[in-house]
């Protein structure tokens, strides 16, 4: 049993070794803080519950095309699901969009969540105030969050039956909910599909689908279900629909579906940090126990037990961890804030994020595991103590059992550190290809200016609209400065607006059954000038200009991809669709010209095609509309007088400006947050293992000063002294190259999924990290080689 004086006696043990003591308690709480705030991150996404109730059985459902891509349901489609397959208890439908909501004057941009019947059954989500809209139930009626309620109505109870605009439209609130609900993750009200008429379209993938299943264990029954459904409507429909399976999987599942693989690469990268952080430890406490040996064979040889010793050096390496562990908790708080800053929106669920019972259990284990693994390198068995007596009396190293141990860890280190920075050099390149992309727009030299109108509107108030914006863009122009501005209603690499099939401009009729689709691309709705704004190259025919008029012909722009696509063999100028699957809108669009394609959703996927049409034409979808203003004058100069115009312009309308080059780093903010973080375990891994191996060395040195003086006595040169002790130094170093460039062959395959323009075994990657290593490495001898080349022969052998 341990006791009062056993404590006393480590605290002593470890004041009096505090330099060595320090560095290695510094060390394993770095290691630690880096594993358990990913740990804190992989357990709220990938293995904690949803704070739903019956969170198990909640599924999220989409359709599959036929390269195996995800993607909304089209309503037609669901029905039939619904319709066909009883593994369900409840389901609904929704969609989830930025709108404009606001009570009296009060006019804020939110997400609007507007659902079918069942949506509230599938979450077993119970209002705090109020009710749920009921199945079928057609009002304008709404559902606000907790925040919500808050922050537009005080928390008070008079919001039951308050009026609160929703896009332009009234609507009645009937419940609040509590503080713990909020899905989708960011929605503030919840509305009734109030539409009742969907159109035939199965390419219109339109809705997101959820469902709640009638028992834990349905999941295969409705997953087997779904895909012999969508295979007979494959069959019947042909290419009216371009499902060729429905997926069911669980909604926690779907949730960290985008991040999963990064986070198993950062989980498994700060479990090496941790692996090299303990062995580093273990080093430097045999290299105190080389320094100790005397003292634990004179107390063995003076009566103390071994298992007396095991206990206190096990007492001395508790003390050290528990130490470690709990600056390890203090610097992971800080972690966790800093790694939710930096990943932004890319990662879901992050108000749930922190570190749980589960892992502070976690942490309280692994502190007793190396208290364990520590105090293995204090004492050894009763021969062991009795050579080391025998071996500190004539002065010799403490033999090389310790030696070759610390060796081998070193190697260990350094071939975990070649991993890590292998990986972090193939994330570095792939980021530095992404970034020379060209998106096919210049986002330097110009500002975003976004302007939100409510997303339902009449024709007055879509003509209103076009004047207000024309009006503001005018006023814009006057600015000093300012050299074109132009809109659209959403911008590239945004992944906003929509997308679907067009038609011949013979089809009229987009509620019946539909012929084969023309084509498929992006939907958006531009101002003339906006290609010219945005750096968009004009490679064909015409812009549009005064001549499309309102009341005129219906005219469009389409991009490269859209001409290649559509009309391989023909000029696309003079072409005439039919686009009304997207705004209802079925007049003609005839083709004036080609643009250059853009990427129209993320850097690292090829453009697929946008149409272009005149906001002074087709206003309807309008919603948020974008305006660039591209300026011949630094930007921090442009943002005064832009948002002094907008305050008085627009006070009215919710609006927000910002540079446009913020899109890049938004639309790199995942891969950024992955390589930061496996950057930064990698460059901590690199000064644990270079600081090991100058450690090592220097032990070496110390220990064999008098073999170097008597070499030196003998003949030898200090060129062939420091030649010995880089020798062995490098042969270390270079043996966990080796093994590090082995283990990396194999464990970059995890990082396929993550890459982009980069062989998982880019030759370029490996030689730079070898280098690296190598350079280090060999800076990490040199100062205890000149020490050794440094001994004086007379006073070593004195």
């Amino acid at each position: 049993m341990i006791s009062l004086q056993d404590v006393r006696f480590a605290l002593r043990s470890l004041r009096a070794h505090a330099g060595t003591m320090s560095f290695a308690t510094l060390t394993l709480a770095c290691g630690l803080a880096a594993a358990l705030a990913i740990l804190a991150v992989v357990d709220t996404l990938l293995l904690r519950a949803l704070p739903y109730p019956n969170a198990g059985r909640i599924v999220e459902m989409k359709e599959l095309a036929d390269d195996g891509h995800a993607m909304n349901f089209a309503k037609p489609n669901y029905d039939d699901l619904v319709a066909n397959v009883s593994a369900f208890e409840a389901t609904s439908f929704y969609g989830a969009w930025p709108d404009t909501i606001g009570k009296d004057s009060e006019a804020m941009r939110a997400t609007v969540v507007s659902s079918g019947d069942g949506f509230f059954k599938t979450f077993g989500a119970q209002p705090q105030l109020g009710r749920v809209y009921a199945a079928g139930e057609r009002e304008r009626v709404a559902v606000i969050s907790h925040a919500l309620w808050q922050s537009l109505f005080g928390g008070r109870d008079d919001a039951l039956g308050a009026r609160l605009d929703v896009a332009g439209e009234p609507y009645s609130v009937i419940g609040v909910m509590p503080a713990g609900f909020g899905f989708p993750e960011d929605a503030a009200v919840w509305t009734p599909y109030t539409q009742t008429d969907f159109g035939p379209s199965r390419t219109a993938h339109n809705w997101k689908a959820v469902g709640l299943l009638r028992s834990a264990d349905a999941l295969g029954e409705a997953r087997t279900a779904a895909n012999t459904l969508a295979t007979r409507l494959k069959q019947q429909y042909g290419d009216q629909t371009n499902a060729v399976a429905f997926d069911v999987v669980p909604l926690a599942q779907a949730i960290a579906a985008p991040v999963r693989t990064p986070l198993l690469v950062l989980a498994g990268g700060s479990l090496i940090l941790l692996l090299i952080a303990v062995s580093n430890a273990f080093n430097l406490l045999l290299a105190l126990a080389a320094a100790r040996g005397r003292e634990f064979a004179v107390r063995s040889a003076l009566g103390a037990s071994r298992w007396r010793l095991r206990r206190q050096a096990f007492l001395e390496s508790l003390l050290l961890s528990a130490a470690a562990t709990v600056i390890g908790l203090l610097l992971a708080f800080a972690a966790i804030r800093v790694l939710v800053q930096l990943a932004g929106s890319t990662l879901p669920r992050a108000a749930e994020i922190g570190l749980s019972p589960g892992t502070l259990a976690a942490a309280a284990g692994g502190a007793l595991l190396i208290a364990l693994v520590l105090s293995f390198t204090q004492t050894g068995g009763g021969s062991a103590l009795a050579q080391r007596l025998r071996e500190s009396g004539r002065g010799q190293t403490d033999g090389r059992q310790h030696l070759w141990t610390r060796s081998g860890l070193l190697v260990a280190q350094t071939a975990l550190t070649t991993a890590l920075l292998v990986g972090a050099g193939l994330l570095t390149r792939s980021f530095l290809g992404l970034l020379a992309v060209n998106p096919g727009f210049d986002l330097d030299g110009a500002v975003d200016v976004r302007l939100s109108f409510p997303g339902t509107r009449d024709a007055a108030q879509d003509a209103a609209a076009v004047r207000r914006i024309t009006t503001i863009m005018e006023e814009i122009t006057h600015l000093s400065g300012v050299s074109t501005v132009g809109g659209v209603n959403a911008l590239p690499l945004t992944q906003d607006g929509a997308n679907g099939a067009f038609w011949d401009a013979g089809v009229t009729e987009i509620n019946g059954a539909m012929p084969p689709q023309l084509g498929y691309a992006e939907f958006r709705i531009a101002t003339a000038d906006y290609f010219g704004a945005a750096g968009i190259r004009l490679l064909r025919g015409r812009s549009f200009d005064s001549r499309d008029r309102a009341d005129g012909e219906h005219v469009a722009v389409i991009s490269e991809a859209v001409a290649r696509q559509t009309w391989p063999d023909r000029d696309p100028i003079g072409q005439r669709i039919q686009y009304g699957n997207m705004d209802g809108d079925v007049r003609p669009l005839t083709v004036i010209g080609v643009v250059g394609d853009v990427r129209e959703s993320r850097l690292e996927r090829a453009p697929t095609g946008a149409v272009y049409v005149n906001f002074e034409q087709r206003p309807k979808a309008l919603g948020d509309f974008d305006l660039v203003v591209r300026t011949s004058v630094p930007l921090g100069a442009m943002l005064a007088p832009l948002r002094t115009l907008l305050d008085r312009d627009a006070a009215d309308l919710p609006h927000s400006l910002r540079p446009l080059a913020e899109l890049r780093v938004q639309a790199t903010q995942q891969r950024r947050f992955n390589l930061v973080l496996l950057g930064s375990f990698s460059l901590v891994a690199l000064m644990l293992a270079s600081s090991g191996l100058y450690g090592l060395m220097a032990f070496v040195v110390g220990r064999r000063e008098n073999e170097f003086a008597l070499r030196q006595a003998l003949g030898a040169s200090r060129r062939s002294i420091a030649q010995l002790v880089l020798g062995s130094g490098l042969r270390t170093g270079g043996l966990g190259i080796a093994l590090g460039l082995v283990l990396s062959l194999a464990g970059t395959q995890l990082l396929r999924g993550l890459l982009y323009g980069v062989p998982t075994h880019d030759p370029l990657t490996l030689l730079g990290v070898s280098a690296l290593l190598f350079a280090t490495i060999l800076l990490a001898c040199l100062m205890p080689a000149r020490r050794a080349c440094a001994v004086a022969p007379r006073e070593a052998l004195a």
